[in-house]
């Protein structure tokens, strides 16, 4: 499968990975104390988002929920209101779930195993890999993105790595390069590698300390690996939310019609294709509701949504929202401190400001 790295030189690659690692790596919060409850969170909430926009809620997080323990006794609203902007909210679900089942079948203590890791809600073999070698010193590979594009250009190596079986060769090379005693260094070695050096456009091939040893940089082509299948097409979706205010409070609604914003508060929302917000606010309300200014559109991201927001004012009749769970008044500086939030809400109250 592809080319092979010469055994001989598997120390050497280690060896200089870890020398490197060792000079250059980040002062990262997670990394100051690798417990395996902080190495856990800081490895959910860097799926699929960006180190500095983790940084902030790590800490926030940690200093509401020190242990694993004042975790597993929150509730979801106090986890999601934690949450709030840092997006792909099952995450937050999961942990909490995680951290219950933790609490519950492991005596407080993320375990060792590698089977019973997978056994808890949102562990995947990512995560388990990542949490026991970090945490613990488990020699298990990791293989994020940073490590596929790694490994895949050392290797220069055209199979698709999202491939179980090309995945599973990347773990067993990965898994043979791995120093006895220095799993958690490895791993993370690897992973700075690639968010540092070996980034996916103009890698630094030049400072890169296994330079030598990789094929893509020797064939001058490392651009051209991964060999990733098509990116899934982007779907456009149209949304109007209505601003409904009394006060200093607004209108807002529990979401449970949109899959990606689901058990989060914000501005109500409608699909204009389906007769627009202020339509479907006067069957929900049953009162009057007459539309106002429309504001700026915004427009958002969530995975491979890209969203179009119009934000319009609506003057409502009287109503009451006794009877109505999923609506409530809130006032602006309560979204995403006292209410879980998307950062899509955030965005029409900044608006609003």
């Amino acid at each position: 499968m592809g080319t092979e790295v010469i055994s001989a030189s598997n120390s050497g690659i280690s060896r200089a990975l870890l020398e490197w690692y060792e000079a250059n790596h980040r002062d990262l919060p997670w990394r100051r104390n690798p417990e395996p409850y902080r190495v856990w969170i800081s490895e959910i909430m860097l799926q699929q988002t960006r180190v500095e926009t983790v940084i902030p809620y790590f800490e926030r997080f940690l200093d509401r929920f020190p242990t694993l323990s004042d975790l597993a006794a929150a509730s979801e609203d106090e986890v999601l209101t934690l949450w709030s902007g840092l997006g792909y909210y099952r995450r937050a679900r999961s942990l909490l779930a995680g951290a219950k089942t933790v609490i519950e079948h492991h005596d407080g203590v993320f375990p060792r195993n590698y089977e019973a890791a997978l056994e808890i809600p949102g562990v995947g073999p990512y995560t388990a890999a990542a949490i026991l070698s970090v945490a613990y010193g488990e020699p298990w590979p990791v293989l994020d993105g940073n490590v596929e594009r790694v490994l895949t250009r050392i290797l220069r190596l055209a199979d698709n790595p999202r491939k179980a079986a090309t995945k599973k060769y990347l773990k067993e090379i990965a898994g043979g390069w791995m120093p006895r005693g220095k799993a958690s260094s490895f791993n993370q070695a690897m992973m700075e590698l690639g968010a540092l050096i070996c980034v996916p456009v103009s890698p630094s091939c030049a400072a890169c300390p296994v330079h030598d040893a990789c094929a893509a940089a020797e064939h001058g082509d490392p651009e051209n690996f991964p060999k990733l299948p098509p990116r899934r097409k982007t779907v456009a979706v149209e949304l109007e939310a209505g601003i409904i205010r009394r006060g200093k409070r607004y209108l807002l609604e529990r979401n449970e019609d949109l899959d990606y914003l689901e058990g989060l508060w914000g501005f109500p929302l409608a699909r204009p294709d389906s007769g627009g917000i202020a339509f479907r606010l006067r069957k929900k309300l049953a009162t009057s509701i007459e539309e106002g200014a429309e504001l700026k559109a915004i427009r958002h991201s969530i995975t491979f949504r890209r969203l179009t927001l119009r934000p319009r004012i609506l003057e409502a009749g009287s109503f009451s929202t006794r009877g109505k769970p999923s609506f409530r008044w809130g006032r602006a500086e309560e979204l995403g401190n006292v209410l879980p939030v998307s950062s899509l809400c955030l965005k029409i109250a900044d608006r609003l400001s």
